[in-house]
């Protein structure tokens, strides 16, 4: 099969069947030797060696997602080859499978993704954001500019990348984005999960980003603004009634 030699020697059942071969024919090479079942509905062809590349190939492959953290460090050449294989993949708790450390999100897009050497896997940025769970501030720093100077990102995408997935909870996010306030200054107004909400909305619209923590004067009170369009005098606020106490502190506000 080419789509086999394009992912070293791994494939699935439905790859296998989408091919033209029959359930017959697949259970009767597996059963004769001809392929090699390394899970269920993922083969190898015989005579294939089961590389690094392999393995990690038929990690994605049988979780249905993306390698990534020390597993897309090492595709990406930003870090030695490891033995535990970590994927990161929508599939729901329960599954699991031996050999592999599974992450599970709801926040993979393609926009995240790229292929090396036939096999999925998250991108610089991405995995950079992903291993802040994973690291301290000074290794994580260390990486981002490894991967920067590298060429596989720049600090623009990775800053890019950690506004699209920020969320309050969310396990490294903390550490990213402490890093990330020391290489992007910028990032330091962004003092709340939702005000990365509004300015990823925004770009997402293609509508032009407002000024950040905007002073201002209202009579013999001082007030600073979340955002503001000042030329045209609109005000935006990124917070509920839990920032201001009360309703009525809310509505003074």
């Amino acid at each position: 099969m080419r789509r086999a030699a394009r992912q070293h020697g791994v494939f699935t059942r439905s790859e296998a069947l989408a091919a033209g071969m029959t359930p017959r024919q697949i259970d009767h090479r597996v059963a004769h030797g001809k392929w090699q079942r390394l899970s269920s509905g993922i083969y190898l062809t015989a005579g294939a060696p089961l590389t690094d590349l392999a393995r990690v190939c038929w990690a994605a492959l049988a979780t249905g997602g993306a390698a990534s953290h020390r597993s897309a460090l090492w595709m990406l050449g930003l870090g030695p080859r490891t033995s535990q294989l970590e994927v990161t993949t929508d599939l729901p708790r329960g599954h699991h499978l031996t050999r592999i450390r599974l992450h599970r999100t709801t926040d993979l897009r393609p926009l995240h993704l790229t292929r090396i050497s036939g096999i999925t896997c998250t991108n610089a940025a991405r995995t950079c954001i992903d291993m802040g769970a994973r690291v301290r501030e000074e290794a994580l720093e260390r990486l981002i500019d490894r991967a920067v100077h590298s060429g596989t990102t720049t600090i623009e995408e990775v800053v890019r990348t950690f506004l699209q997935v920020a969320r309050r909870g969310r396990d490294g996010i903390a550490t990213a984005r402490a890093v990330l306030v020391e290489l992007n200054p910028d990032l330091t107004a962004v003092e709340s999960d939702l005000e990365s909400l509004f300015v990823r909305l925004l770009r997402h619209a293609g509508l032009p980003e407002p000024d950040r923590q905007v002073a201002v004067s209202v009579g013999h009170h001082q007030f600073r603004l979340d955002f503001a369009y000042v030329a045209e005098h609109i005000a935006v606020e990124c917070d509920g009634f839990a920032t201001h106490g009360t309703r009525a502190a809310f509505e003074d506000d």
